[in-house]
């Protein structure tokens, strides 16, 4: 048990505490009243030591959550008490030795245990007015003491409020600073999610488009470099195409730039899936199902990103010879867009899987589905239906 005052609401409690005892005592001194021997002044102030000892260094063990601990230091201050006032020559100054004792209950204890030490050492003093004086001195003693016990007790409970409500505000400054600082971690990971979910909204950008690109410039290149020694005019033809798709693609870049920054607008989806078939082989047979209605920005995109990146596989990976691109609006609220091909499948196919996965997370963030894998008869498929 740490017997030390800690704060400095305890020092000043404290030093209160032995300011009264001592003020007794010196008014013992200034009556000129003298024990009736010198065993009972010499008792009288061993237990004034052993009262204000205990009343400045016990105050934790009373205010411990234990409530025997409480009731044992007030028990022992009230018999301290009792006996210091009945062996004391003088009434009025020894008994203002009580009024700690009261304010200190005020403190620790509960409403009902403060107000039976009050009303116990409060009687004591009445009674010890009464006995040997009368009882017309004890009822002039009852009003005299009532103000001094009245205060301290006021004066206590205000004073208990007070740190009850500082305790208060300190535990909420200290909550509000744990949320504070739990607010900042956790604008810190979202900040930080927003970021990758950015960087691999950026990432889907790029293999979606100008990824499709690159790969349908290249088999034209390709093609010219084959063409070029036998068939020069049909490679000029094949460099020609390579050179649009090239222009394409940076216009592409430059529409995925404006769509990180604002809506970027492109022709209505049937007309650059259309353009999207027109370019690179197998050219795919393009069927648009139901009457096309205007869609969101950000469902065209991703309908036209699965095209694209669709398409790139199949001209990339399948070594198909045709392929068959299909856009439905017959389903209310939902457009379909499928993509099938007859060449080598998914397990003849050679690619990292990056493409359709970023397709998938493109989708997901839709309310949509993605579903692909190989035909019966052969070839590849791809399924894309989003909320529309």
């Amino acid at each position: 048990m740490d017997i030390w005052p800690k704060d400095r609401g305890t020092y000043y409690g404290s030093f209160a505490f032995a300011s009264v005892v001592l003020g007794c005592y010196a008014g013992y001194f200034n009556t000129r009243t003298f024990y009736t021997s010198e065993w009972m002044a010499l008792l009288s102030f061993v237990l004034g030591a052993v009262h204000v000892t205990l009343g400045i260094f016990c105050t934790d063990y009373a205010a411990a959550d234990s409530r025997r601990q409480s009731v044992l230091y007030f028990l022992g201050q009230c018999a301290l008490l009792t006996v210091i006032l009945l062996i004391s020559p003088i009434r009025g100054f020894m008994g203002v030795l009580v009024l700690p004792v009261v304010s200190q209950s005020v403190l620790l204890l509960g409403w009902r245990g403060a107000a039976l030490v009050t009303a116990y050492l409060y009687g004591i003093n009445v009674a010890l007015w009464g006995v040997p004086y009368g009882w017309g001195s004890a009822l002039q003693a009852l009003i005299s003491y009532s103000a001094g016990f009245a205060f301290t007790v006021v004066f206590t409970a205000i004073t208990r409020q007070a740190l009850e409500a500082r305790h208060c505000s300190e535990k909420l400054r200290h909550e509000l600073e744990k949320a504070n600082l739990q607010l900042r971690a956790q604008a810190a990971q979202t900040e930080e999610l927003a970021t990758t979910r950015e960087r691999n909204r950026v990432a889907r950008e790029i293999h979606d488009g100008v990824g499709h690109y690159l790969t349908v410039v290249k088999t034209q290149l390709d093609a010219a470099s084959a063409l070029l020694p036998a068939q020069p005019d049909r490679a000029r033809e094949a460099v020609g195409k390579a050179a649009k798709l090239a222009a394409e693609a940076l216009d592409d870049v430059r529409r995925s730039v404006g769509t990180l920054r604002t809506d970027a607008t492109r022709p209505p989806l049937p007309e650059a899936l259309k353009e999207l078939a027109a370019h690179g082989e197998p050219a795919p047979t393009l069927a648009i199902e139901g009457e096309p209605r205007p869609l969101a920005p950000g469902v065209e995109h991703a309908l036209f990103r699965a095209a694209q990146e669709g398409l790139t596989n199949i001209r990339k990976h399948a070594r198909a010879t045709n392929a068959l691109l299909r856009l439905d609006f017959r389903t209310p609220q939902r457009v379909v867009l499928e993509l099938a091909d007859n060449g080598v499948g998914a397990n003849g196919a050679n690619g990292t899987g990056f493409g359709l996965r970023g397709l998938r997370e493109r989708i997901e963030l839709l309310g949509g589905t993605v579903a692909s894998g190989n035909r019966l008869e052969g070839g590849f498929a791809l399924r894309v239906e989003v909320p529309a």
